[in-house]
């Protein structure tokens, strides 16, 4: 995975993310699932009034950043992490 911390942090800290989309993000991130309001190299009105209704409104806010807390603890938790390096060892290692 090749999104760094930034992504990672703001999903832990349970804050709301606008994304422009990129292409590790398209790749990685997009298809996990995460409630984001996102944008394609420039705002749109569409996305303005997405970060709009999700800064206006604490139910959507709190519905968003749960959903990507889960979402993230699923496929990022240190015990998926060591699931991964488990198999790859023992891929490797033949244990």
């Amino acid at each position: 995975m090749g999104f760094g911390n930034a992504f990672l942090e703001a999903v832990y800290f349970k804050k709301p993310i606008l994304v422009n989309r990129y292409s590790i993000f398209v790749r990685d991130i997009e298809p996990k699932g995460f409630d984001l309001a996102t944008m394609d190299g420039y705002l749109e009105h569409k996305t303005v009034a997405d970060v709009r209704e999700i800064l206006a409104s604490a139910v959507r806010r709190q519905d968003m950043v749960e959903t990507n807390y889960a979402i993230a603890a699923r496929h990022y938790a240190f015990k998926t992490l060591r699931r991964w390096l488990n198999n790859i060892l023992i891929n490797f290692f033949g244990v």
